[in-house]
């Protein structure tokens, strides 16, 4: 069985992955949008399930460029997310 996830990867690698939802799609870009100079993108996967439980278990152990090596090599389907249009205009409001 697959399942879509969100995921946040920095220069350290994937940091974060977790079950798609509206809520957690939010959460998860306003985080990234914090990070310092936009060094983490937030990412999407479509991943099996014994996958998911080893990429999972690999950023619980801070492994997180194993992580990242795992999402790479076994997503079935993997991109990054862009900003809603609501946030980038709010960013081009401000500068």
């Amino acid at each position: 069985m697959t399942n879509s996830y969100l995921g946040i990867i920095t220069p350290r690698g994937l940091e974060a992955l977790v079950l798609e939802t509206d809520h957690d799609a939010l959460f998860l870009n306003r985080r990234v949008e914090r990070q310092f100079q936009g060094d983490a993108i937030l990412c999407w996967a479509v991943l099996d399930a014994r996958t998911a439980r080893n990429v999972i278990g690999h950023i619980g152990f801070r492994r997180f460029g194993e992580a990242l090596d795992q999402l790479n090599r076994r997503a079935i389907h993997l991109g990054t997310l862009l900003p809603s249009w609501a946030d980038d205009d709010q960013w081009r409001s401000a500068s």
